[in-house]
């Protein structure tokens, strides 16, 4: 009886992360580590040629639709959708593929507040800004960002982690001070690792 309840409680904490292949939103391909990567609305879509990343930049809401309805995941989210917070996907113990985009999460309570409502957390604002709203700090991608937080429709990203905790605080204080330039989100070419 004991060692049937310990290994009931052991099976109920198992983490799970999904580790198969991202693929291609274009080709629908097989991607790797080293593949080059577009960045859109806070995801990474890697791709699996050079020649796929102009359609993919152009319209990325497309290729993103078309991979939900074959069923393919195409992108990992790069915050967690709850807390906002970067996550550093060698350290995330839990995530969920939902309509083509894996998502990580920052803990076990965030995860399951994004399975009760999918929906809401995955959904993309029409409209972002990539100037921290704390510092004003123009932000290139959204890999160098540190977090965001989704205020009357349009996400904010922060340049780092300390902004993204003061931006919590007061986001219609500090929104109001109009650093923060909002505009719709663009697909770009993610920086190279350093």
């Amino acid at each position: 009886m004991i060692i049937a309840t310990i290994a009931a409680a052991l099976s109920m904490s198992t983490m799970f992360v999904n580790n198969d292949p991202i693929k291609c939103a274009v080709m629908g391909s097989p991607t790797k580590a080293s593949s080059a990567v577009v960045e859109y609305a806070g995801s990474r879509f890697p791709i699996c040629c050079s020649g796929c990343s102009d359609p993919l930049m152009k319209d990325p809401a497309k290729y993103l639709k078309a991979s939900t309805e074959a069923g393919n995941t195409v992108a990992s989210f790069m915050f967690c959708p709850i807390s906002g917070q970067k996550l550093d996907w060698k350290k995330v113990t839990e995530s969920v593929d939902y309509k083509g985009v894996r998502y990580g999460f920052c803990c076990a309570d965030c995860k399951g507040v994004f399975t009760k409502d999918s929906a809401k957390y995955a959904k993309t604002p029409e409209k972002e800004s990539l100037v921290c709203a704390m510092s004003g700090e123009k932000i290139a991608s959204y890999s160098e960002a540190g977090g965001f937080v989704d205020y009357e429709g349009v996400r904010y990203y922060t340049c780092c982690p300390d902004c993204l905790v003061g931006l919590k605080k007061d986001p219609a204080g500090t929104i109001a001070k109009g650093k923060a330039k909002a505009s719709v989100p663009k697909a770009m070419l993610a920086p190279k690792a350093k």
